[in-house]
């Protein structure tokens, strides 16, 4: 029954988003675990839902796991909290392996060096992922503990906001996230990682959303890698 309550708990009431940056949008409030539609038997944090359909029509994507408890899945990572996406290419409309390792070098194209708003890229180079097993793409947020959505979510489109189907990226502006001021972020190093919603340097680290106001592509915090996960393995 605990864990029933906890999988179902929002996050700290209404949910106000607010664009940052050109290619990163700022959600506070609001988290829940849902269903995804399309895939059935998956759940996330409903705050990912407009990025998980940008990146389904975009890059021809099926997701194999989402917010999980499963043990093949790092503890202190982003499945636990809905903040995860395990993803293989969806055959059944013409999606495969150039899709995602296209996805996979847009956000991050250089090894262990993640574009905003994504925490952690796992492919290539990274053990249990890969082409021909799957990509992982865990989104940066506040921290929490498992089971419980985060307080604070980055991601490419703010939730609530749905753009016309056939546009070309998340921005707006005809060009894909990752382009702009490559400076990394400073950020402090805490027990749970994420980031800060108050920017007050806490001990659970992280960067200060004001910080992002300027566009924020590098992220600087060691994330938690995975060494597992949902693939085609």
């Amino acid at each position: 029954m605990a864990i029933m309550l906890a999988s179902s708990a929002p996050a700290f009431g209404v949910m106000r988003s607010e664009r940052i940056s050109r290619n990163v949008c700022l959600t506070t409030g609001g988290g829940r675990f849902v269903d995804v539609p399309g895939f059935p038997g998956e759940r996330i944090d409903r705050r990912l839902l407009n990025d998980l359909r940008y990146l389904k029509r975009k890059y021809n994507i099926f997701l194999t796991d989402g917010y999980s408890t499963d043990p093949v899945h790092a503890a202190n990572g982003e499945h636990p909290i809905g903040l995860a996406a395990d993803i293989v290419p969806n055959g059944s409309v013409g999606g495969t392996w150039r899709d995602i390792s296209r996805l996979a070098r847009r956000f991050e194209p250089v090894q262990d060096q993640p574009i905003a708003p994504f925490r952690w890229v796992g492919y290539n180079g990274d053990s249990g992922h890969g082409r021909g097993d799957h990509l992982h793409l865990s989104w940066d947020h506040s921290a929490t503990p498992a089971g419980r959505p985060a307080r604070s979510v980055y991601t490419l489109r703010c939730p609530g906001k749905r753009r016309p189907s056939g546009d070309s990226d998340s921005t707006g502006t005809g060009t894909d996230p990752g382009t702009g001021d490559t400076d990394p972020v400073n950020r402090d190093d805490g027990s749970s990682g994420g980031v800060s919603p108050t920017g007050d340097g806490g001990s659970t680290g992280g960067i200060s959303a004001g910080r992002l106001a300027a566009p924020v592509l590098r992220r600087a915090l060691a994330p938690v890698v995975e060494t597992g996960g949902v693939g085609l393995r």
